[in-house]
């Protein structure tokens, strides 16, 4: 008899004792924060560390792909089309030469697009000049400009065969003494993409081995959006012919 009540008494003393280990335990962990620790205690955090540093390296690299998506890409001019006075030349690169004047193409049938000015429907000016005429006076590649008239269009196509046509605001001539004649190259209305075409003009001066005046065209872009204008469809029209 007295050994079932000591062992009656063990069993209750046992009991007492898990239930308190119990609430201990509970306890514990709804005061956690009390104790100085932190969810993060529980949890792997190098890998936590980790993952987010892969997720702002993804975001990073996704936001510079599309910045340099949304970035216009504006091209070379390389033909010029002006339906209108019967030119269509190819266009290549110059520059200035050691006294500072603008170079011109050494084939006389080819169009110069000066390399610092702007590019095709580039906001700035787009300089291009071109030869009157040769050394023997024969008509050369810019010899009709000179019949070209406000509201005609000039069709530029870039390296990426875009078209994109400019329509004739302004013609004027120039003498080549004049102070200000390099303000030509400084033509811009509020950044619009603009193109300047020059070539010579004017009377042929024997003492300066030149002609005295410079023609000068300014055309403002007409749209930014490259499509196929007439030129695009005279050209393919000539091809199927």
């Amino acid at each position: 008899m007295a050994k079932l009540k000591s062992l009656k008494s063990f069993k209750i003393v046992r009991a007492a004792i898990i239930s308190a280990l119990i609430l201990l335990v509970v306890y514990f962990i709804l005061h956690f924060h009390a104790f100085g620790l932190d969810i993060n205690f529980f949890s792997n955090s190098d890998s936590l560390s980790n993952s987010e540093s892969e997720e702002e390296v993804v975001l990073a690299e996704q936001v510079s792909v599309f910045e340099d998506l949304s970035a216009p890409i504006f091209g070379e001019p390389k033909r010029i089309v002006i339906n209108s006075i019967g030119i269509n030349a190819n266009v290549v690169p110059v520059g200035v030469d050691r006294e500072g004047y603008l170079e011109t193409p050494v084939n006389w049938d080819e169009v110069g697009w000066y390399v610092e000015s702007a590019k095709v429907a580039e906001p700035g000016n787009l300089v291009i000049n071109a030869h009157y005429d040769n050394n023997y006076g024969q008509p050369a590649v810019f010899w009709k400009l000179k019949n070209i008239k406000v509201g005609d269009k000039v069709s530029l196509f870039d390296n990426y065969n875009r078209a994109y046509e400019y329509r004739v605001s302004n013609v004027y001539y120039v003498e080549i003494d004049d102070p200000e004649r390099s303000k030509v190259f400084e033509y811009s209305k509020s950044e619009v993409p603009v193109a300047t075409l020059i070539t010579c003009g004017g009377v042929w001066s024997p003492e300066k081995g030149t002609y005295d005046k410079r023609l000068i065209v300014n055309a403002e872009l007409i749209s930014d959006v490259p499509g196929e204008n007439d030129s695009v469809r005279e050209q393919k029209s000539l091809s199927v012919n």
